[in-house]
């Protein structure tokens, strides 16, 4: 260890001799450089940035005292005769972060932000090891998410979730025009081993972000290698290797970065398989008996068969394979301008949909619905072209046009119990984008703005295949038949201004326009005069608050925003019929808004951080199944059967409220306490029932020792009950066996992580998680959570 710090340290020297005074700042723990230190001298005109090699130009500099600052380090100081510096620097246990980037695309200081925005940097994942981007926001504390199955993870932010929330990755929207309202897993194609940091703005982002941030926005950003300050190439590498015991994970990961002064590279590749999950064999009393995996199906000569399963804890069927990549390159056009590609690329193994799996019929534990449900290779491709200019003039001081291609191929499979026929219904959208992003700044203010476009280009199609003969015969796929495509145009705006020294006044508005033009054959639809669609919409939403920073450590602030979501292909592209109805698409559909309030205050130390934040959403014309007159008839001859009419409609009207609560402390120099607690609660007003993606009371409270090479953690992660009245009326009769009889019972689970640094290259992680082996299942979850479920991983870096 004592040979590699003093090869760090000359080659440190080599490539740093251009500097005639500098200061090497290296991390206590690893040896590695520090970025991005702050050096200032005490004059406070004098300052200084560490590069990518930890290293920082003093020769301006006057003797005198100076002081190092990073957001994740503790603040040191030492007197500055003219010499060059070598300084260690000891990283905080907890790290308040104080610049985001997804409040305007911009960085921009937390202190000047008026809206609750969570941030989960690299360390952080590293240490946690989330098996998908889903559990890296479950791990936070303040992130709900729900699983219908393993290869799931459908986050519930602010009683929204699915279509009602934004996902972004590297400033482009996920989002496409076949998300539905219905629980999704799109976010596990994003590799958390990739990523730099993830940020959660909570409560409507359709400012920035437009459509579908109504409950929030999800910002994902993958590792962007620093350019080189010298002529010297630098080349790092990391790898991983994982195990856990709960599903037998296995998982490997590769990511390189190579730094030029003029040029970057970054790739990065993850494979993960899962076996079956096994969940908790402790159940509580009001556990006791359910959601055993008594039996599952399987096919034998020729015939469907109850199997009986040798361990109700083993969920059969629910493993998937999972394989993640990314290549990032990056050239300098000049000292003001550069220019970006990246290709993105993941995909699955078939992922089994667990939740239906378990369905009996008519509530008989000794009977499945389904034989075979599963989704097939969900695929995400992505291609991210980026051009930036930092060049000041009257329009703007920074510029970003990004062009990006996505395309999305995922299908649906089922059978059901005793029938030969599986069906099969496939989706493929290609979908284009392109966005100018601006930021102006004026004395004491910021101007942001842009304009968006993106398009969707949707083609569905189905069949059912005998599985014994192998005959094809048609059927109605979910969406038209004949293709859709969905567009969309923005413009917007966004005005930050420091009215003082401690307040900041936040504004923006933003208008959008879309159209959705869809063509089907499916014969439902040419009997309801719905083979062809043409929707038109406009919407306008604006924000306003304030932060106001009372002293050093005391921050008050409060923030009004609507969102909206634009209606998409999900909402009015699919006609079928269910019971004695008929389901059709509604041409008048429109957007549906939210209007949210948000006040929070927040006290911040060197050593703490407290947060209170409570909110209140109100849902204008929220998009819902129901009665529609169809050629001014409630009613429909289909066949020769009278079906009533059904439709998405604007009538709907909720009000949603709760809050959250942050309490992070370095109670001495090795020792840490943390604990969140969120909860979100709310009503459909139109009908007097519950909202489907509001929360209990879930939160985790840690503590955290660290000393030297060591980090240890013990949390407790915890959901309290959700009763059965507090659950809507058609989710209980639709989904009857996700359920106790006393709804959703709550939980807790007590976890050990730990991780030691070997030596420069080598970390060793291990973690226990669920010690005591509970049974239980997150609220609207179709499958149990893992139980008790040891993990070992090695970290190599070079």
């Amino acid at each position: 260890m004592e040979l590699n710090h003093r090869i760090t340290f000359l080659l440190l020297f080599i490539t740093t001799i251009s500097f005639s005074q500098k200061a090497t700042i290296v991390d206590e723990t690893t040896g590695k450089p520090v970025v991005d230190v702050f050096i200032y001298h005490e004059d406070k005109e004098s300052v200084s940035y560490t590069n990518e090699k930890g290293v920082a130009d003093l020769s301006s500099f006057p003797k005198g005292l100076l002081f190092f600052q990073h957001p994740s380090y503790h603040q040191q100081s030492i007197a500055y005769l003219g010499n060059d510096l070598n300084i260690v620097m000891k990283e905080k246990i907890m790290s308040f972060n104080e610049v985001v980037i997804s409040a305007n695309k911009w960085e921009q200081e937390e202190e000047s932000i008026s809206q609750k925005i969570m941030t989960v940097n690299k360390k952080t994942i590293q240490f946690q090891n989330p098996q998908t981007a889903a559990d890296l926001l479950s791990n936070s504390g303040q992130v709900f998410v729900q699983k219908s199955q393993l290869g799931g993870g459908s986050p519930k932010i602010r009683g929204f979730a699915a279509n009602s929330v934004l996902l972004v990755v590297d400033g482009v929207r996920m989002n496409n025009a076949i998300f539905r309202s219905g629980n999704l897993q799109n976010i596990i194609n994003i590799d958390p081993n990739a990523l730099e940091s993830s940020e959660v703005i909570f409560g409507p982002g359709s400012v920035i972000y437009g459509s579908d941030a109504l409950g929030g926005v999800m910002d994902f950003h993958t590792i962007e290698p620093n350019w080189s300050t010298d002529q010297i190439t630098d080349v790092t590498s990391n790898g991983l290797i994982r195990y856990s015991s709960a599903a037998n994970e296995r998982t490997g990961h590769f990511d390189i970065s190579v730094s030029q002064q003029k040029f970057t590279f970054f790739h990065s590749s993850t494979y993960t398989a899962f076996d079956d999950l096994k969940a908790g064999s402790r159940r509580s009393n009001r556990y006791e008996g359910e959601f055993e995996r008594r039996f599952y199906v399987k096919r034998i000569n020729g015939e469907d068969q109850l199997v009986r399963n040798n361990n109700v804890n083993v969920q059969r069927f629910s493993g998937y394979n999972l394989f993640n990549t990314i290549s990032k390159i990056k050239y300098r056009l000049s000292e003001n301008s550069d220019i970006s590609y990246g290709f993105y690329y993941s995909t699955t193994s078939d992922i089994p949909r667990y939740d239906n799996l378990t369905e009996t019929i008519n509530q008989n534990t000794d009977s499945l619905a389904a034989a075979e449900w599963y989704y097939g290779p969900q695929e995400w491709q992505m291609h991210n072209l980026r051009y930036s200019l930092f060049n000041s003039n009257s329009l703007f001081d920074q510029a970003r046009i990004t062009l990006a291609y996505q395309k999305f191929n995922e299908s649906r499979n089922d059978r059901n119990f005793g029938d030969d026929r599986l069906r099969t219904r496939t989706e493929k959208v290609n979908m284009l984008s392109i966005s100018l992003d601006f930021d102006k700044a004026y004395t004491n203010s910021n101007l942001y703005y842009g304009v968006d476009f993106y398009h969707n280009d949707i083609q569905s199609s189905a069949f059912r295949r005998n599985i014994e003969t192998n005959e094809i015969t048609s059927t109605a796929s979910r969406y038209p038949d004949g293709g859709s495509d969905f567009s969309s145009f923005s413009i917007y705006g966004s005005y930050v201004s420091k009215l003082t020294e401690k307040i900041t006044f936040n504004s923006g508005v933003r208008f959008n326009s879309f159209n959705l033009k869809a063509e089907t054959t499916n014969a439902q639809a040419l009997a309801t005069n719905s083979a062809e669609l043409d929707l038109n919409n406009t919407a306008v939403n604006g924000s306003v608050g304030m932060a106001m920073n009372l002293n050093d450590n005391n921050k008050i602030s409060f923030n009004i925003s609507t969102g909206f979501r634009a209606p998409n292909v999900d909402d009015i592209g699919k006609v079928f019929d269910v019971g004695n109805s008929i389901v059709v698409p509604n041409p008048d559909l429109e957007p549906e808004y939210s209007l949210s309030y948000e006040f929070a205050y927040q006290r911040k130390t060197d050593r703490s951080l407290f947060k209170i934040v409570a909110f209140h959403s109100r849902l204008f014309d929220a998009i819902i199944d129901g009665p529609f007159l169809l050629n001014g008839s409630p009613t429909a001859e289909i066949d020769g059967e009278t079906l009533e009419v059904f439709a998405k409609v604007n009538t709907g009207d909720a009000e949603i409220y709760g809050g959250s609560l942050i309490f992070t402390a370095e109670v001495a120099d090795n020792w840490a306490i943390s604990k969140t607690i969120s909860f979100t609660d709310g009503k459909d007003i139109s009908n007097n029932e519950p909202l489907r993606h509001t929360t209990p009371f879930f939160g985790k409270a840690s503590v955290t020792y660290r000393y030297k090479k060591i980090r240890s953690e013990f949390y407790i992660e915890y959901n309290t009950d959700r009763d059965r009245e507090d659950i809507p009326t058609s989710e209980i009769d639709r989904k009857s066996y996700l359920y106790t009889s006393s709804g959703t019972p709550g939980w807790y689970t007590m976890n050990l992580k730990s991780s030691y640094q070997i030596n420069e290259h080598f970390k060793v992680n291990v973690g226990l998680e669920n010690i005591l082996d509970q049974h239980y299942r997150p609220y609207t979850s179709g499958i149990s959570a893992p139980g008790r479920n040891f993990i070992l991983a090695l970290r190599a870096n070079f």
